[in-house]
């Protein structure tokens, strides 16, 4: 009987492209044979075999890595990037408190006083328009 793997969790699910690789994993294997077989053919000339075989592990593993490595659903640049940020920005936080509520309180209370003056000010003109009125129709 024919069995097929079926992952418990959708988001696990990688297609297959070549050989059983997906494209990732695909893209970074030729990525790294196109750099490192011609640096180790054409390099033999220069430096000893035992030293740059060492070179050419030293550069394919980083390469490589783009494609297999995956730590918590993070691809390799991910974790890189959190790696980065974990060692170069302060850990120690500072506790700052949002007064949100208190500064948005006295910016309401701010635009009522404003608004009570602007309609005081309308009432005093029209009270002068009214007495300037009465004044008149008693002359």
């Amino acid at each position: 009987m024919i069995e097929i793997r079926i992952p418990k969790e959708i988001t696990e699910y990688k297609e297959k492209f070549l050989f059983g690789l997906t494209m990732r994993k695909f893209f970074s294997l030729a990525a790294a044979l196109a750099i490192c077989v011609p640096l180790f053919i054409f390099g033999r000339e220069i430096i000893s075999e035992d030293i740059l075989s060492w070179i050419v592990i030293l550069i394919a593993i980083p390469i490589m890595a783009f494609g297999w490595f995956s730590y918590h659903g993070m691809n390799f640049e991910t974790f890189a990037r959190c790696v980065l940020r974990f060692y170069t920005e302060p850990q120690k936080r500072p506790y700052r408190e949002l007064n949100t509520f208190w500064e948005s309180r006295e910016m309401l209370i701010k635009e009522n006083i404003a608004l009570q003056k602007a309609e005081a000010e309308e009432k005093r003109k029209e009270h002068s328009k009214k007495d300037v009125r009465n004044k008149r129709r008693k002359k």
